[in-house]
Parts: structure tokens; C-alpha cells; sequence
């Protein structure tokens, strides 16, 4: 079993490595992705999409 030591104490690399396990991941999901679109942005795609839709 390894001794404790506090943080303070720990090298630099040590340190980088505990952080380094504390921090959670995404699971393969984007954060970019998860952001929903603004409603006033113009969006070429919506309306070539309408214009298609109209026809």
C-alpha cells in the first residue's frame, strides 16, 4: 500500500497524473455539438430546405 502524501507535497508530475484521473471525459460525445442553434442566425441549409419543401 502506498504511503499518503498531500498534494502540496506531491512532485509536479505527480500532481499532473491525480488531476489527470479526476477528470471526467465526454464518452466520444462532442460538447460542440451539444450546442443548439440560435434562432436568429440566417441558416442557408434551412432555407434551401423550404425552397426545396415549396416546389
Amino acid at each position: 500500500m502506498e504511503k499518503y502524501v498531500s498534494l502540496e507535497k506531491m512532485s509536479k508530475k505527480k500532481r499532473a497524473e491525480f488531476y489527470k484521473r479526476q477528470r471526467k471525459d465526454w464518452g466520444g460525445l462532442s460538447p460542440v455539438t451539444r450546442v443548439p442553434d440560435k434562432k436568429g442566425v440566417y441558416s442557408r441549409a434551412k432555407e434551401k430546405a423550404l425552397a426545396m419543401r415549396d416546389m
